[in-house]
C-alpha cells in the first residue's frame, strides 16, 4: 500500500488565481516542477529526476469579511504519495516563496 501524506492549508486566494500561479511562475521553464491540470481546480505535480508524486485540490470557501473588505478563502489539500520528507520540504519552501502575499 502506498505511503500517503496529506497537508491542508487555508489561503487568501481565489481558485483560478491559485491555478494561474501554480501553472505559471511556480512550475515554469526555470522550475524542476511540472504541473498538469487533471480536473477543475485539481492538479498533479511531478519533479524532474525525483520520486515525487503530488496531487493538489482546492475548494473555495465563503470569503472572510473585515469591515467593508471581503477576502477570498481557499482550502488547499496537498496529497503526497511515496514522497520523501526532504522532497516535501523542498516543495513547500518553493511553494511559500511563490505563493506568499503581502509583507515580508
Amino acid at each position: 500500500m502506498p505511503d500517503e501524506t496529506l497537508v491542508e492549508y487555508e489561503m487568501g486566494y481565489a481558485a483560478d488565481e491559485f491555478g494561474n500561479v501554480l501553472n505559471g511562475p511556480f512550475s515554469g521553464d526555470k522550475s524542476s516542477y511540472r504541473c498538469k491540470q487533471i480536473g477543475r481546480h485539481h492538479w498533479s505535480v511531478e519533479q524532474s529526476g525525483e520520486s515525487f508524486i503530488l496531487a493538489i485540490m482546492v475548494t473555495e470557501k465563503p470569503p472572510r469579511k473585515l469591515g467593508l473588505f471581503k477576502l477570498p478563502v481557499l482550502q488547499v489539500k496537498f496529497s503526497f504519495t511515496d514522497t520523501d520528507a526532504v522532497l516535501r520540504d523542498r516543495f513547500f519552501h518553493r511553494f511559500h516563496q511563490y505563493f506568499h502575499k503581502g509583507g515580508g
